[in-house]
């Protein structure tokens, strides 16, 4: 049965080549359209051909897909150099927003060894891909990130004898169900995995019910180890400054849809709270535009941060009642710049966004029902009174201001997020204890 259900994997793959090279053409390239092409279809990789006398034998291969996986992971990259110093890290990603990201980060830390750092682009899943990549690259330990489960991955690794550990493993509701359906299948393709350790309970179960047959540890989401950058604070700081208002609100994360409505709020709010500014950072950066032209037809003066930026002074008539977060990688500087944040994604159902970088910078936090792809800490933040459950966005601006007016329960709300994330940090050199000790125990054995 196994085998029936690999060789529909392959059929599946091969059929679906057409729609990804027209992905492909479309998307914007990470770097020129030959490299990114050989690198996508077929494992080819200039970074691992001119990085071979640098891949040591102690070589750990990072794989965190997007974004929010890439920010997750930088408390673990840099654990990894205190642990091993002499170890080579790799570090493959799947979008354009997450390498432009790790890029500005190994412009601005000094935490991580560059010259024992590589990134480059995963493969598809495709099996001549993946076992070209993992020929050429030899690593000692592959670490996947969350949900990062390509069955032609992991058997590539499995063949080239790579130790495979998940981290940080989740598996969201829908995920679940959609792996049950094909449960022989995966059981299969999910004990090829030497270790996997899951960020909840609920989580571990899930991967033990669909067949894991060993123990899944339970450690805090890497998540919670990520620490604001100063130059963020400093960014943000001025931002504020720029915009000499009291109070600042903050859209997070937005998704389609959401922005046309919270605007169209806020310039009822405007009539009365003419001291206050809010700022919308949609998910996407190809809406960055669409979402200012939204703004500016329900009739609120609207720029992107960028543009406001650039101009030398701003009169304060002129200061956009709304500004759009235009820039990849500054969440950061965007929660430094404001007082109380919407999470986006989270009033409707998109599953919300990570929480956690508000908790950090103690900002008043406000989510929706929605937050499935952030269960248990929307939940357990809800429980110790860190963050406010609303049903709607009009709810966010009513609630928001009767706290913003209540000093006790805004101080009370803002110190309670803060604790709950520095509780619960330190699993970051917890998995690179792990990543190594397997590796070292592993290779003693052999």
């Amino acid at each position: 049965m196994f085998r029936l259900f690999y060789i529909f994997y392959q059929v599946v793959l091969l059929s679906l080549i057409p729609f990804l090279f027209v992905q492909f053409l479309c998307k914007k390239k990470i770097k020129g359209f030959k490299e990114h092409f050989m690198v996508r279809f077929f494992g080819f990789s200039n970074i691992i051909q001119n990085s071979n006398k640098q891949l040591k034998k102690n070589l750990f291969w990072i794989h965190a897909v997007s974004l929010g996986e890439v920010q997750g992971v930088t408390p673990l990259l840099e654990k990894l150099h205190e642990r091993d110093p002499d170890c080579m890290i790799f570090l493959t990603v799947t979008t354009k927003t997450a390498w432009d990201y790790m890029q500005q980060y190994l412009n601005t830390v000094n935490s991580l060894n560059a010259q024992k750092f590589r990134m480059e682009i995963l493969p598809f899943d495709f099996p001549w891909a993946t076992e070209r990549f993992c020929k050429n690259l030899k690593p000692s330990v592959l670490a996947l990130m969350e949900t990062e489960i390509w069955p032609n991955l992991i058997r590539s690794c499995k063949i080239n004898k790579t130790r495979v550990i998940l981290v940080n493993g989740r598996l969201s509701p829908s995920s679940f169900r959609a792996y049950k359906i094909g449960k022989r299948f995966f059981r299969r393709i999910l004990n090829e995995i030497d270790v996997i350790v899951a960020q909840s309970d609920k989580d571990s179960a899930r991967f033990q019910e669909l067949g894991f047959e060993r123990e899944v540890p339970v450690l805090s989401n890497l998540k919670f180890d990520v620490r604001p950058k100063k130059h963020h604070l400093h960014n943000g700081a001025a931002l504020r400054s720029r915009l000499a208002k009291k109070t600042i609100w903050l859209a997070l994360s937005t998704r389609e849809g959401e922005e046309k409505e919270i605007s169209t709020l806020w310039k009822q709010r405007m009539f009365s709270e003419k001291d206050q500014v809010l700022i919308i950072v949609p998910r996407h950066p190809e809406r960055f535009y669409k979402v200012l032209n939204e703004v500016k037809i329900a009739g609120c003066i609207a720029d992107t941060k960028t543009n406001f930026l650039r101009k030398e002074s701003v009169h304060l008539k002129e200061c956009p009642s709304i500004l759009i977060g235009d820039s990849i990688g500054e969440v950061q500087m965007y929660l430094a710049a404001s007082d109380i944040v919407l999470i986006g994604g989270s009033v409707i159902r998109k599953g919300g966004q990570n929480p956690l970088e508000a908790c950090i910078q103690k900002k008043l936090i406000f989510f929706g029902n929605y937050m499935f792809n952030f269960e248990k800490i929307s939940n357990d933040l809800i429980k110790e009174r860190g963050a406010v459950l609303i049903k709607t966005y009009n709810e966010w601006f009513s609630e928001g201001q009767k706290i913003l007016n209540d000093k006790n329960k805004s101080n009370s709300l803002r110190d309670n997020a803060f604790d709950f994330i520095v509780r619960r940090g330190g699993s970051s050199e917890k998995y690179a204890d792990i990543i190594v000790n397997d590796w070292q125990r592993f290779n003693s054995n052999r």
